[in-house]
């Protein structure tokens, strides 16, 4: 009596497709973790969430304009020198009403950040907030 070898090709075949199942899950051997983004929504003339807290890291900043004008947002830190203007660490490009920017991504240290819209005075009528990285 001869066995057939269709119980051999099947198990083959399942294994196959076990190794090539695990192999898919595997990328380039690196392990990302994303971060969730901080999205944020501006308008005439507020910035929504106003104040927020996140833990220290790299951070997506999501940023949609919800208004009828024109808006962009700036991420600033006090100088050491009171009369030193603030320093830039990251801008998200002006939006038109209705349009998401393109995402930035910061690594933040632990401290307190200034979020502010540049357009026009904005900021004199209240779009601002405020961002503090804490551990």
């Amino acid at each position: 009596m001869t066995r057939s070898p269709l119980p051999i090709i099947a198990l083959a075949a399942v294994l196959l497709l076990v190794v090539l199942a695990i192999a898919s899950f595997g990328g380039d051997g690196t392990v990302r973790s994303e971060r969730p983004a901080l999205r944020l929504a501006v308008d005439e003339y507020r910035i929504n969430p106003q104040d927020v807290s996140v833990p220290p890291g790299r951070l997506k900043f999501v940023v949609r304009n919800t208004g009828r004008l024109t808006h962009n947002l700036v991420i600033e830190i006090e100088p050491g020198d009171p009369e030193a203007p603030p320093i830039e660490v990251g801008r998200v490009d002006t939006m038109q009403p209705g349009e998401t920017a393109d995402p930035i991504k910061l690594t933040l240290q632990a401290r307190e950040y200034q979020l502010r819209c540049t357009i026009a005075n904005h900021d004199d009528l209240g779009q601002y907030g405020t961002l503090v990285v804490e551990e």
